[in-house]
C-alpha cells in the first residue's frame, strides 16, 4: 500500500478514504434493477448493483393514496429480514401507520415485528429522530466486531475475501412535510411563514448531520414526502425544483433534504385493477420512476403492481415487466415464455401457479432478471486494465524507505 493510502485512510486526519458502495435488495426486482448499474473491474469482471445503496437517504414521493408509505415498508422489511440484528424504526409523525398494516402488507409474524420493528408516535420530533440515530450509530459502533456481516453484492477485498459490513437498520420518517422540530410542536400557537423558515433552517441542520451518521452506521433513512401544488406559478413558465418534477410539483422538507438524498423514488397511480380483470386483485398500477440517483440514470421507470391488500406485488410486478416488454408468448387463454411451454398460465390464475410451481418460478424469476440485466447500460468512460497491464504494488523495502 503506497504512503498516500496509508495516510488518507487513517479516519484520525482525513475521516477515512471511501469504501465500495454497497447496494441492499428491495425484494421487488423491476425497481432494484431499474435503480442498478454494472461497473467493470479490472480483472475483467463484471460488478453489479442492485436495488438501494446502503447507508442513505432514500425519499419516497407521490400523491396521497399511491402506496408510499406501503412501499417504504415493504422495502424496510425486505431489507432487514435478511439480517439476524436487522431492526426498523418508523416515526409516525401522520399518525397513520400500525403494526397490523405493516405484518399484512410485508407478511411477518407477530414475534418478528416485536422483536424488530419498532413505531415511535408520542412526543415525536426532529431532534429525536436525529438522537435515534445517533444512538443507532454509538451501539453499532460499540458492537461492530459482532455484528459485522458479508455484503449482498459480494465485493471482495485485495486478498480475495468478501467485505463485511454493518446490517442494516431502516428507519422511516412518515412524513417529512410533518416532522417538526421541538419548538414548533410544543407550541399550541399557528404560526406561519416564519414557522416554515424556522422548519425550513432546522431540517437544514439534521440533514447535514443525519447524512454522516447514516454513512458511517449503515443506517438507510427513508423518507415519505408528499407532493404538493406550486401555488407560486404565474404567468412566466419557471424550472420545477426537480428534474422529472412538473413545474406546479413543489416538495416539502426544503433543499437541503433534495441535495443530500441519494435516490428519489416517484409514484404515480395509473389504471386500476378489478378482481374480476386482468391479474385478479384489486388496486392499480403504479409508475414507479427514480427522479434522482448516485448511481443510476435518471428519468427510467417501471410499472409495479399494487394490490390494495396485500401491497406492492413482486411476483405480479415482474410478470407485467415481462409481458410490457414482449416477454409472453401465447394468449390470453395460455400463456407462457421461451422453454416453459409445459407450464402455461392465465393472467388471472398466474400468481397461485408461480407460489406452487417450483419450476414456473424459475422460469419467470430466469426470464425477467435477464432482461432486466439487459436494460442496464454500462459505461463507456471506464478504462479497462488486465491484469497483466495492473500497475504492480509497492514492495515492503520500497514502502520502508518511502517512510524513512
Amino acid at each position: 500500500m503506497k504512503l498516500w493510502q496509508k495516510l488518507s485512510g487513517n479516519p484520525k486526519l482525513y475521516g477515512g478514504s471511501l469504501e465500495d458502495d454497497f447496494t441492499l435488495s428491495t425484494g421487488l426486482v423491476p425497481f432494484d434493477f431499474l435503480n442498478g448499474e454494472i461497473i467493470l473491474k479490472d480483472d475483467g469482471t463484471r460488478q453489479l448493483y442492485t436495488g438501494i445503496s446502503a447507508g442513505r437517504i432514500i425519499q419516497i414521493i407521490g400523491k396521497s393514496g399511491t402506496g408510499k408509505s406501503t412501499l417504504a415498508a415493504q422495502i424496510g422489511i425486505n431489507i432487514i429480514q435478511r439480517y439476524e440484528n436487522g431492526l426498523m424504526y418508523w416515526f409516525d409523525f401522520e399518525q397513520s401507520t400500525t403494526v397490523d398494516r405493516i405484518r399484512k402488507v410485508t407478511g411477518i409474524s407477530e414475534k418478528y415485528a416485536k422483536e424488530h420493528l419498532s413505531i415511535q408516535r408520542k412526543g415525536i420530533t426532529t431532534e429525536k429522530v436525529l438522537l435515534t440515530l445517533s444512538k443507532l450509530k454509538e451501539m453499532k459502533l460499540a458492537h461492530e466486531k459482532e455484528l459485522l456481516v458479508p455484503n449482498e453484492n459480494g465485493i471482495k477485498d485485495e486478498a480475495g475475501k468478501v467485505i463485511n459490513i454493518l446490517p442494516p437498520t431502516v428507519v422511516v420518517v412518515d412524513s417529512l412535510a410533518m416532522m417538526m422540530p421541538e419548538d414548533n410542536a410544543e407550541t399550541e400557537e399557528i404560526q406561519g411563514a416564519m414557522s416554515a423558515t424556522g422548519i425550513a433552517r432546522v431540517n437544514a441542520q439534521f440533514f447535514k448531520k443525519a447524512v454522516q451518521i447514516a454513512n458511517t452506521a449503515n443506517i438507510v433513512l427513508i423518507f415519505i414526502n408528499h407532493i404538493t401544488q406550486n401555488i407560486s406559478i404565474g404567468a412566466t413558465p419557471v424550472a420545477s425544483v426537480l428534474n422529472y418534477l412538473k413545474q406546479d410539483e413543489a416538495l416539502s422538507g426544503g433543499k437541503a433534504a433534495l441535495y443530500v438524498t441519494d435516490t428519489l423514488i416517484k409514484l404515480t397511480a395509473a389504471a386500476k385493477l378489478e378482481p374480476e380483470k386482468t391479474y385478479g386483485v384489486k388496486g392499480f398500477e403504479v409508475k414507479t420512476e427514480i427522479c434522482k440517483s448516485r448511481h443510476a440514470p435518471a428519468g427510467r421507470s417501471v410499472t409495479l403492481i399494487f394490490d390494495q391488500v396485500n401491497g406492492f406485488r413482486n411476483d405480479l410486478s415482474v410478470l407485467e415487466y415481462i409481458k410490457s416488454n414482449d416477454g409472453l408468448k401465447g394468449n390470453g387463454m395460455a400463456y407462457y415464455v421461451e422453454g416453459g411451454e409445459n407450464y402455461k398460465f392465465k393472467l388471472s390464475n398466474f400468481a397461485e401457479k408461480y407460489a406452487t410451481i417450483p419450476e414456473l418460478r424459475v422460469l419467470i424469476d430466469e426470464t425477467a432478471k435477464a432482461m432486466l440485466y439487459s436494460s442496464i447500460k454500462e459505461s463507456k468512460n471506464i478504462q479497462y486494465f488486465s491484469a497483466e497491464e495492473l500497475p504492480e504494488e509497492m514492495t515492503e523495502n520500497e514502502e520502508e524507505s518511502t517512510n524513512e
